[in-house]
């Protein structure tokens, strides 16, 4: 795949998930079943020879072999060191075309009609069969890696791990269905990627294809140096295998496919090969990465047809014109493990599959590769390596007849998947490559939490309670931490998801005041003094603040004062319940005026007609009232006496402006 294994997911920026089921999920995965494979006892005799048709056929002439590193056997060892060409020296013998139709035939005697897509570690092995005929593509990440002491293999970062690989398991798998040295029709290596093609030598070794197809590959044609990892080297590893499978028993080798002309036939079934670049025009043009350059293959039997798309990717134009060569099938083996490079929405419509299988985890899936299980219904999903992982199915096997392709036992393995975008909910439940419904909590890839109430979708929006306590799941169906509005209130959560704040809480630097995590909105009374809370937010609010058109002033505690106050030196009052008053207000045996503003007029106020005077304390005068130079005379209603006005018995003056010109006799 490379991208792939230890560095896959650092390169997509996710975070390896295990154990993430919780006691309350869905019932316990079940033990292993048996294999439910049959092995052919008339594998042995199947004849591989060469139809008529293909008379025309070479038999190939002995080669120079390619190197080849420590993955052959001891037997072929004398064979494999015959040379020290490198790789763009040695050629070995191949069928060359120039654009014909090519066609392989196998006919085979008696057996079923198969594929057998082998559950690894995240590579690609797939195992055909017909008639007790078989065919190998690719074939996996298999042990050993370049260390650097040959100047040709450079010990680049990505390569997998040398203790990392399938070889067994792919091995065993295909003698367990009955694979000889003398019933393999062909290998199919689709590029020099090692989680693809890393086993081919040991395949080759032990059961001797008659035929191999593999296209070229040199490292001069990457242009992207990070690519490069050990590709040279275990194609290399292959091509040495394939030329010693020449010399040793006439084994093809064909590397060179044009058109999508070239067929091989296995029993009852057809292989296309599709090459992704007919032209080779990457021999001339380097390209980014081996994928480019790859072949995938289209297999057909009693009228039903599967994709084995290989390593296809989006870039360019690439999907859409092979899309367009495959057309509809019914099986697809997902492009590029399933990764997001590739499988475009586009691919997914003009193939529509009913089956897709993924040879890598759920949790690397696209949200485009399965919508249309779980959103249109009307399709299956396998991710490979979680069936192995779940419930130890050793692979997908896929059984062609004249009604459809059916598909061994997968109700053992059952996994959780988390969309990360598109789809709501986001996480579904699968079991046996179809949404099943469940109970109970699972934790997706990304680190959120879901949980299951007896669909298979998740919760969305809404309270559930789990053993007496209770969660908000949002929109998407994760778990909700903080602060959460569910329709009709705000909560805050705390990390476990829980709405246990009470009474007052500081979040986020501000005040706010709880009721089973629920945050208190508009007045709170609360030992003897009101506040003013948010009615949106629940903030606890202070300063000034206008509510129903009335003006109140908090302290900074929150507190609603009442009675005087001095606010930024001018004085306020404010009643019982914490309004500011303006206008006249009588406080005790003396009266006030309030302006407008709430502020406590000083000095002479003009209310109406009538002058008033305000002592520097607010409180308003009546009787005489020395004013500068002069004298004034203001009534028990604080009015301003003018004109001729008896006070203590005798008749006074005023000037208009309220001055005292003295008695009248």
């Amino acid at each position: 795949m490379n991208l792939r294994h230890g560095q896959l997911w650092q390169r997509l920026g996710l975070t390896v998930l295990s154990g993430i089921l919780v006691a309350s999920l869905a019932p316990a995965t079940a033990a292993a079943p048996a294999d439910g494979q049959d092995t052919h006892s008339d594998a042995e005799a199947a004849d591989l020879t060469l139809s008529s048709a293909d008379s025309s056929v070479v038999t190939p002439a002995a080669s120079q072999d390619r190197v080849a590193s420590d993955g052959a056997d001891a037997s072929d060892a004398s064979d494999s060191a015959e040379s020290t060409e490198s790789a763009d020296e040695a050629t070995a013998s191949s069928e060359e075309d120039s654009g014909d139709v090519r066609t392989y035939t196998y006919p085979g005697t008696s057996g079923p009609t198969r594929i057998h897509v082998i559950s690894t570690q995240g590579s690609d092995a797939i195992l055909l069969e017909s008639k007790g005929v078989f065919g190998m593509i690719d074939g996996g990440e298999g042990l050993g890696a370049p260390d650097g002491s040959d100047p040709r293999y450079p010990a680049r970062p990505g390569i997998s791990a040398a203790s990392k690989g399938d070889t067994q398991r792919v091995l065993d798998y295909m003698s367990s269905q009955g694979v000889t040295s003398s019933n393999l029709a062909f290998y199919l290596g689709t590029h020099p990627h090692s989680d693809h093609i890393d086993n081919a030598d040991d395949i080759i070794y032990r059961f001797h294809p008659r035929a191999i197809f593999t296209p070229e590959y040199s490292d001069s044609w990457i242009s992207d140096p990070n690519t490069l990892w050990d590709n040279q080297w275990v194609y290399d590893r292959m091509i040495a295998a394939a030329s010693w499978a020449q010399r040793s028993y006439g084994a093809t080798l064909v590397q060179h496919v044009r058109n999508y002309g070239t067929h091989v036939q296995i029993g009852d079934m057809d292989i296309q090969i599709i090459p992704f670049d007919p032209e080779e025009s990457y021999k001339l043009h380097p390209i980014r990465d081996a994928n480019l350059l790859g072949w995938g293959s289209v297999v057909s039997a009693f009228g039903h047809r599967a994709f084995l798309a290989a390593d296809l990717e989006i870039e360019g134009d690439l999907e859409d014109r092979i899309a367009a060569v495959v057309g509809h099938v019914d099986m697809l083996k997902a492009g590029h493990h399933g990764l997001t490079t590739s499988n475009s929405e586009s691919f997914m419509a003009t193939l529509s599959p009913s089956m897709i299988i993924q040879t890598n985890p759920e949790w690397v899936t696209p949200d485009r590769l399965t919508t249309s299980v779980t959103v249109s219904g009307n399709a299956s999903w396998a991710p490979t390596a979680d069936l192995w992982d779940r419930a130890r199915i050793p692979a997908v096997v896929g059984t062609f007849t004249e009604s459809g392709i059916s598909y061994n036992d997968l109700s053992a393995a059952s996994w959780g998947h988390e969309y990360y975008q598109g789809v709501t909910p986001r996480a579904w439940w699968f079991r046996g490559a179809r949404p099943q419904s469940t109970y109970g909590w699972w934790k997706g890839w990304s680190g959120n939490w879901y949980f299951f109430t007896g669909h298979p979708y998740c919760a969305t929006s809404q309270w559930v309670n789990d053993r007496g306590s209770w969660y908000w799941m949002d929109s998407t169906g994760a778990m909700a931490t903080g602060w959460i509005y569910d329709g009709s209130s705000r909560y805050y959560l705390d990390g476990k998801g829980n709405p246990t704040a009470q009474g007052w809480q500081r979040v986020d630097g501000n005040w706010h005041y709880f009721v089973d995590g629920r945050a208190s909105i508009g007045w709170l009374a609360d030992r003897g003094a009101w506040y003013r809370l948010d009615e949106w937010s629940g903030v606890m609010l202070t300063g000034w603040q206008k509510v129903d058109g009335r003006w109140y002033y908090m302290r900074s505690s929150g507190a609603v004062v009442t009675g005087w106050q001095n606010v930024d030196g001018a004085w306020y009052y404010f009643d019982g319940a914490g309004v500011m008053v303006t206008g006249w207000n009588q406080v005790g045996a003396s009266w006030y005026f309030m302006a407008e503003s709430g502020k406590m007029v000083t000095g002479w106020l003009r209310d109406g007609d009538a002058w008033y005077f305000m002592q520097s304390s607010g409180s308003m005068v009546s009787g005489w009232k020395s004013i500068g130079d002069s004298w004034y005379y203001f009534a028990d209603s604080g009015v301003m006496a003018t004109g001729r006005v008896i006070v203590s018995g005798r008749m006074s003056s005023f000037a208009e402006s309220g001055r005292w010109l003295g008695y009248v006799s």
